[in-house]
This record gives structure tokens, sequence and C-alpha cells, in this order.
């Protein structure tokens, strides 16, 4: 089990990027109302790409060796996912106005 602990740190600072920008870019750009069913979209669509990517990438590293496959992958999702970044515009949240307290409340 020790040897399997920095394999999966490895495998984590590579995936973790990827997670955050793109759970990050669905928060701010969904609904207010919407944000549980746009993660469990979200969520099916991740693990949907990651099936048919791995499936492309067990043929690569079949007929050229693991490290184009990981190459081909690694640097076409890091690119993919830049340019999502790159190209989503940035909306700041509405500034949350305070309400004034009610007359009589003793605020």
């Amino acid at each position: 089990m020790g040897v399997l602990y920095p394999v999966v740190v490895v495998l984590g600072v590579a995936i973790a990027p990827h997670l955050l920008t793109v759970f990050g870019l669905t928060e701010r750009l969904v609904p207010a109302g919407r944000p549980a069913e746009s993660m469990a979209f979200l969520t099916s669509a991740v693990v949907g790409g990651q099936a048919l990517s791995l499936a492309a990438a067990g043929r690569l590293a079949e007929a050229h060796g693991p490290f184009a496959a990981f190459a081909a992958f690694a640097v076409g999702a890091a690119a993919a996912i830049l340019a999502l970044a790159l190209g989503t515009p940035a909306r700041r949240p509405a500034a949350t106005q305070v309400a004034a307290a009610p007359a009589g409340s003793g605020r």
C-alpha cells in the first residue's frame, strides 16, 4: 500500500486542475437555481469523457507505447481546458445588498 500512495498523489496532481477548472466554470455559468442539476450532468459527462478517452488511449498505447498515449491525451486535455478557460467570459457575481432592518426590530 505504501507504493500506491505516491502513484495516487501524482495522478491527483494531474487530474485536480482539470476537475477544479471544469466545476468552477460550471458554478459560475449556470443559473442560480440549477447548480445541483448542472453538477450532476457535468459529473456524468466527465465520467463518459474519461471512458472514451481511456479507450482511445489504450489503443494508442498498444500501437505506440504508453508514453505516446499519455503525452497525446495529457497535452490535448490540458490544451482543451486552457482554451475553454480562456474563452469563457468571466462573470462576477452581483453585489449582495444588505437589507435594512425592519422597523421596531431593535437593530
